[in-house]
């Protein structure tokens, strides 16, 4: 009778088993990149560092999403991009693309009168079979030099990187007549953001030949003619040979031709196969030894590891535009910066007129299990000629890989071949912090 009632009696209920939900770091990780709101931003971090979320796991999102997916290719003119309350105009040209590949973009300025959709007209016979993208972005009177216009520049050139697959090692930018002055300019205060710059028909006045200096790892390539009536030859020269003494990459091409409108101020056709082919072959390094800046107060971005965040008494140094804009501080100085990755975990500062800087990491550059030791020395004019401090130790400890300065880093620029782990901030003016070498 018992195995009859057992056989009749409904089977035990089995427990269910409640699987915890799987985190999901790229949903937070897109979340931050997204938002412009900072404390969501703090939220998602938060999520990501209680997870533990490694580094590695977040480099190679990063890496997988800092490259397009592709858009329409072909010619796109009468395009607008809008930044903060304002609407510009500009032309697009992306090659019919394949899978898994990336591709240069050159982004190229025009002159006064000129427009985008004209320029990417002159310039799509010269580069379609190249696989290049081309960006050719309008603005009024091509006052390139101004901080709205480069404001835009950057933006718009970020805008492009997300879209499309964009070969970051591989941007170039480039100008003619104001557009040249334009390609100096943003060039010199962006160096790390382009593989090379191509002023053609234009220089730059004497207040900003200082900044030349910015351009040790980011080639030039230059045309100026010798008739040229709106900007003489010896401006080119002039900065030619700045850039000869320094011993910086420079291609420098001057031609003798003459068009029907203004004398050698254009770019001839017999230039164009030269400058196609150092196109081609010419590269960033996005990991460079060695860095030289002069930084002033409307730019004090990080170049590749290296960052001035505080000078002393610092200039703020500008060129009017047609939009209004901050005022200018004439009577500052610029901050010079010097910086050595001499090994691993050695960093070597000579400065002058500096108060804070910072240091930034790559783990595939350092070694996060031991000190990191950065040196500093001040620069002085003395009699016309520069003279070095004693060289101290301005920082040595151990740091911390940073979730938030991956993301905020990558936020900020849009580049997956130059993501940093952490950073370091040193304050000069903290004497407490200055020790005689280890």
């Amino acid at each position: 009778m018992t195995a009859l009632l057992a056989a009749c009696m409904p089977p035990p209920e089995v427990p269910k088993v409640v699987t915890p939900p799987t985190y999901d770091m790229e949903g937070d990780v897109d979340l931050y990149l997204s938002t412009n709101d900072p404390q969501v931003e703090q939220e998602a971090l938060a999520r990501l560092k209680k997870q533990e979320t490694t580094h590695d796991a977040v480099k190679q999102y990063l890496k997988r999403i800092g490259r397009g997916s592709g858009g329409a290719a072909g010619l796109h003119t009468d395009r607008e991009y809008s930044i903060g309350d304002q609407t510009y105009p500009y032309a697009l040209y992306v090659p019919e693309m394949e899978a898994k590949r990336d591709y240069p973009m050159i982004v190229i300025l025009h002159g006064m009168g000129g427009s985008g959709d004209r320029t990417v007209e002159s310039w799509l016979p010269r580069l379609k079979d190249e696989g290049f993208i081309i960006l050719c972005p309008s603005y009024p009177a091509g006052a390139w030099w101004s901080l709205r216009a480069e404001e835009m520049v950057m933006d718009l050139i970020q805008t492009v990187k997300r879209q499309y697959p964009v070969d970051h090692n591989r941007v170039f930018l480039a100008g003619l007549s104001n557009g040249a002055i334009g390609a100096y300019m943003t060039g010199m205060f962006y160096p790390d953001h382009f593989a090379g710059i191509v002023p053609i028909a234009g220089a730059i006045t004497d207040r900003y030949l200082h900044f030349l200096v910015n351009l040790k790892n980011t080639p030039i390539y230059s045309i100026q003619g010798v008739h040229d009536p709106i900007f003489p030859i010896q401006y080119s020269r002039r900065i030619r040979k700045i850039l000869n003494d320094l011993k910086y990459p420079l291609e420098y091409h001057e031609h003798r031709e003459q068009g029907m409108a203004h004398g050698g101020h254009f770019l001839p056709d017999s230039e164009v196969p030269a400058l196609v082919e150092w196109l081609k072959t010419t590269k960033r390094d996005p990991h460079p030894h060695i860095l030289r800046m002069v930084r002033e107060g409307n730019h004090l971005d990080n170049i590749h590891w290296a960052q001035v965040t505080r000078g002393v008494q610092m200039a703020a140094l500008q060129l009017p535009g047609p939009e209004k804009e901050t005022m200018n501080i004439r009577d500052g100085k610029i901050t010079t910066l010097l910086a050595v990755h001499k090994e691993p975990n050695l960093f070597e500062i000579v400065a002058k007129n500096l108060l804070e800087h910072e240091v930034f990491l790559n783990a595939d550059q350092v070694d996060f299990d031991k000190k990191f030791l950065v040196t500093f020395q001040e620069l002085k004019e003395e009699n016309g000629q520069f003279k070095t401090g004693p060289q101290r130790v301005s920082f040595h400890e151990k740091v911390e890989p940073d979730l938030e300065i991956l993301l905020s880093g990558f936020k900020q620029r849009w580049d997956p071949e130059i993501l940093y782990d952490a950073r370091i901030s040193i304050n000069l003016e903290e004497k407490v912090q200055f020790a005689s070498l280890p």
